[in-house]
């Protein structure tokens, strides 16, 4: 399909166009499940037809509570199908955090699993919701809740629970009686229309909901994929969580654009996922460094077993251009760097075809939408800096998002009178214009008035070979204002004392941004999204030092 054609669909029309030119290839394999592009699209319109009879209308929110399994996708395709938005759910939320999505989104269905991996969400929505156990399917009522009123249930052995309907019966319910309505409601949907709210990490504060289009997801990810030369006789290694930027865009999205396979994990088991890619052929795959390593790592692998892995994204942590090799040697893969962010419909930059495996490991790449801006400001004045020069990533264009959903107030923080997004990101363009992501503007270490890149310091200490991950602080000092301390995950079995890791880092940066502290942990602090908590471990650090915030 030519490019300036996938701003005039919607992600349902794709499905669509794509069952009609693929209709018994393969979409999803699951475990022992395989399941055609047509068998997708009945169980799609089965259940979009079943949310209509439930009173589920265009404009209103369905949220998505399960680990990676097919009857995800039915329902998120559904929920787009009859114009709603479906609002993705972490799957390690705990109560606060569940709540506070459910009543911010104002979703009123929530489609769900029993339980998995060892997480009871039985346990969890029942802790949100205790009205639940006396009530009647499709009658709920909350207090704290006043729009959510359906409650659909997957069980993984087939039981059913107060309150809630069975995901099976539930999917049955919507019968042919209202195809035609169907078919009007999916046709009056516009490209430009919002389709979900994904909410952001939290770091700091509350989730905000971000708000994207149908258009910007497709115009995305069709750039994306031009990198990949993604087709139809692809396969997708889909093991990251269909509720986050890479499940669903590098994974979900791609797969329906294009007629490719989806090769669908509930967790990154490596050895099931070594048994996957042989089996399937998958030959695209997005993931952190750590996920590569663990392939190539484990007693099962071979190239031999892995041949067919042709292209995709590695990122998301600091990367060696000896790991971007041993990919490219063991594995065989054509590896992409890239930045991205919820803001920004999933991905800003990516690397070139031809890249150099040192490129790929020590930037992200160059702007990937020509038809975007993106610039380098001074955080402080707004000047726009110098190849070369650090400041805040900016960008401009149909990419950034509309805003954060009933929120203006950070929406008008964030995109300004001139359009511009400003992204909270640290970084520095070269004369070519590729993109080197130096961290957070809030997380910047001044010490005695030397400003200290915590991700400069993190991807040295990285490539010590005892290191499994790190992360860089700055505490307070009294005569510095602020010092660098590290928190330090060694490698299973290594011994390390803090001052191996101090003379690791002696002759290879500047005096001022080797740690003072080196603190060893067996894990680091995480938000639900998996992101780490630098304000944890800076509290940490404060009460265990005696030092005074």
């Amino acid at each position: 399909m030519a490019k300036e054609d996938w701003d005039k669909l919607t992600l349902s029309g794709v499905l669509d166009q794509t069952v009609e030119r693929f209709p018994d290839r393969e979409a999803i394999v699951f475990k022992d499940r395989r399941i055609t592009f047509r068998e997708l699209k009945e169980n799609v319109d089965k259940l979009a037809r079943a949310f209509l009879n439930l009173g589920v209308k265009k404009g209103d929110k369905v949220a998505i509570m399960m680990t990676n399994r097919p009857e995800w996708i039915y329902a998120r395709d559904a929920a787009i199908r009859i114009g709603a938005w479906w609002v993705p759910v972490n799957t390690r939320y705990k109560t606060v955090e569940l709540e506070f999505l459910l009543r911010h989104s104002e979703a009123n269905t929530l489609v769900m699993l029993d339980e998995a991996v060892k997480i009871n969400f039985i346990e969890l929505i029942n802790a949100v919701c205790p009205e639940l156990n006396r009530s009647e399917p499709g009658k709920f009522s909350s207090e704290k809740l006043p729009d959510l009123k359906n409650i659909i249930c997957l069980s993984n052995s087939d039981k059913e629970y107060s309150g809630m309907f069975k995901f099976s019966e539930f999917l049955e319910s919507g019968g042919e009686d209202r195809e035609e309505e169907l078919d009007k409601i999916s046709d009056a949907i516009h490209p430009d229309d919002i389709v979900n709210i994904v909410y952001t990490s939290g770091t700091t504060g509350n989730p905000k909901g971000v708000l994207t289009k149908h258009s910007q997801f497709l115009k995305a990810m069709a750039n994306m994929a031009r990198r990949f030369e993604t087709s139809e006789h692809d396969c997708i290694l889909l093991a990251a969580p269909l509720f986050t930027n890479i499940g669903n865009l590098t994974g979900l999205i791609q797969a329906e654009m294009y007629g490719a396979k989806m090769a669908l994990f509930e967790t990154f088991d490596t050895r099931e996922v070594i048994k996957g890619i042989e089996k399937e052929k998958c030959s695209i795959f997005t993931g952190p460094p750590a996920m590569y390593t663990m392939i190539m790592e484990h007693e099962d692998f071979t190239s031999k077993k892995v041949k067919s892995m042709r292209t995709g994204i590695i990122g998301g942590a600091p990367v060696t251009p000896q790991v971007v090799e041993e990919i490219i040697n063991k594995i065989g893969m054509k590896l992409f760097s890239a930045y991205g962010m919820t803001e920004n419909s999933g991905i800003t930059t990516m690397s070139e075809v031809n890249d150099s495996p040192e490129l790929v490991a020590n930037t992200s790449g160059r702007l990937l939408h020509e038809d975007c801006d993106l610039k380098i400001v001074d955080p402080n004045t707004g000047k726009v800096l110098d190849p070369g020069e650090q400041g805040e990533i900016l960008t401009r264009g149909w990419m950034v998002t509309d805003g954060y959903y009933r929120n203006p107030d950070e929406t008008a923080k964030s995109i300004d009178k001139d359009e511009w997004f400003h992204t909270g990101d640290l970084g520095v363009l070269d004369e070519k214009g590729y993109l080197r992501v130096t961290g957070r503007l809030k997380e910047m270490i001044i010490s005695g008035g030397l400003n200290i890149d915590p991700a400069e310091v993190e991807h040295l200490i990285a490539q010590n070979p005892n290191v499994a991950g790190v992360q860089i602080v700055g505490i307070p000092d009294h005569r510095m204002g602020e010092v660098v301390m590290a928190f330090v995950k060694l490698r299973e079995g290594v011994e390390c004392k803090e001052k191996d890791i101090i003379d690791f880092c002696i002759d290879k940066i500047s005096k001022y941004k080797i740690p003072k502290h080196v603190k060893f942990l067996d894990q680091f602090p995480v938000t639900a999204y998996g992101k780490v908590q630098k304000f944890k471990l800076r509290d940490m650090a404060v009460e265990e030092l005696g030092l005074t915030k």
